[in-house]
């Protein structure tokens, strides 16, 4: 049996006398389980594990459910069970990895170390996807399902972390939190877009900058290479002030 392929179980091949697509529950989950008989979530694994291979691979737009079936080594109906379409599969799986870390400094340093890691591990399969969606213009719904799997969750994290700055004292109380959110999404997907090489310091200039209008002046100091450690050390919550 070829690595990162799965054994032949009764699910599989039961699902082999079933037209693609006829038995879809619609949930779209990779952990999601089935009505009746169980799910095996080795399948569930390595059928995901096979997308996202794909897609570093072969890019959104050459693979497809056939090919991410062989790879898995399940037959098209156990992939067809569990996903609706290729969109399905793709953004369940990308759904599906560990949600970058947000680092254990301070709450800008944290914002600075997911914008970060989102950027390494997450932005170009996003834009790739949400490129071709927005190419094919077949299924409106393919769109929708990436925004809400995808964009929505990684946003909310870091609408969070502006959050936490703010109450911290570090952001105005009437600074424009979905304004600078918008920012520095902004600049992940505008360096993907125009190739920009990676630099270890953008993501700190980046917050910096997207933050500079909305930060208050121990936030300004936080912000600086050098000024973190010397602003954090002599720094009283907001939090603790209001008690």
């Amino acid at each position: 049996m070829a690595a990162g392929k799965v054994e032949m179980t009764t699910e599989h091949a039961a699902d082999e006398v079933g037209a693609p697509g006829a038995a879809s529950t619609g949930a779209g989950e990779v952990a999601a389980t089935c009505r009746g008989r169980p799910r095996d979530e080795r399948a569930t694994a390595a059928i995901a594990a096979a997308a996202l291979r794909q897609l570093d691979e072969l890019g959104y737009s050459r693979m497809s459910m056939e090919s991410v079936a062989a790879e898995a080594g399940v037959g098209r109906a156990t992939v067809y069970r569990r996903f609706h379409d290729k969109a399905d599969l793709v953004t369940a799986a990308i759904a599906s990895r560990p949600e970058p870390e947000a680092g254990d400094g301070g709450t800008l340093e944290a914002l600075v170390a997911f914008l970060d890691r989102f950027d390494a591990r997450l932005a170009e399969h996003c834009l790739e996807v949400i490129g071709c969606l927005l190419a094919a213009r077949e299924e409106p719904q393919a769109m929708a399902l990436h925004r809400d799997r995808v964009v929505q969750p990684r946003m909310q994290v870091v609408r969070a972390l502006l959050e936490r700055a703010r109450d911290d004292g570090l952001l105005r109380d009437d600074a424009d939190l979905d304004l600078v959110l918008q920012m520095l999404a902004g600049a992940v997907f505008a360096r993907r877009i125009a190739g920009v090489p990676y630099e270890p310091s953008w993501a700190r200039r980046a917050v910096a900058e997207a933050c500079r209008g909305a930060a208050t002046p121990d936030g300004l100091a936080r912000l600086r290479p050098h000024g973190a450690a010397k602003a954090a050390a002599g720094r009283v919550p907001k939090r603790a002030r209001r008690g």
